[in-house]
């Protein structure tokens, strides 16, 4: 059966077999574009579902992330039809979340989790932490600022501005990822507009997301 137009069994086959197998980027390739994955690809969940659990905790750390970034866009009806396989993801990134290979990891495991839970703006927003930077709108005059996350000397008064925060940086700090647990503060602080001075949660205002 071939679940994408251009994923063939012949492909799932060999990423199933190999966590470390070139036919993963193909995968992404095809179930994802420019940060959207395809209505088509939730058909991809039962199957990661079924290899993720045949993996080592380290060696499905990528397959997760990606289950993950499916189910974020996964639509109502198709997250109803593939319930069972979700949650079994989503347990799968929980296991292997405290044991991550890299702190980006970390991160990617943590959006995987949001993306399971149906969150569509964080399951896919998330590793903006590691990029390091994050544009935002600022709420009264408009402008548009990039803002460093990883800089003691940033203008960001450090925060977690939502219970959200607060469970994301206590899984860090649980976890000995200081570097994650400071950036999200940083990602989830508060703002006040150098070009206006309006003052405002970072996370609420991200450039070119909807919170509404």
């Amino acid at each position: 059966m071939t679940i994408a137009p251009d994923i063939s069994p012949d492909v799932l086959e060999s990423a199933a077999a190999d966590p470390a197998s070139p036919a993963w980027r193909l995968i992404w390739e095809e179930s994802c574009h420019q940060g959207t994955c395809y209505p088509a690809s939730a058909l991809l969940l039962p199957w990661l579902a079924r290899t993720c659990a045949a993996f080592s905790r380290q060696e499905r750390e990528e397959a997760v992330a990606l289950a993950g970034f499916i189910a974020a866009d996964t639509a109502d009806t198709d997250r109803a039809a593939y319930a069972e396989e979700i949650m079994a993801l989503r347990a799968l990134a929980a296991e292997s979340l405290p044991g991550a290979s890299t702190d980006s990891m970390f991160v990617y495991l943590q959006q995987a989790m949001l993306g399971f839970d149906g969150d569509e703006v964080w399951g896919k927003q998330l590793d903006r932490i590691n990029d390091g930077e994050v544009d935002v709108q600022c709420p009264g005059c408009e402008e548009e600022l990039t803002l460093d996350l990883t800089s003691d000397d940033s203008l960001i008064e450090p925060g977690l501005s939502s219970a959200l925060a607060v469970r994301l940086h206590a899984e860090a700090v649980q976890a000995a990822r200081n570097t994650v647990a400071t950036t999200l503060t940083r990602l989830f602080g508060q703002l006040t507009c150098p070009s206006c001075g309006t003052p405002f949660a970072l996370a609420d205002h991200l450039a070119g997301v909807s919170y509404e």
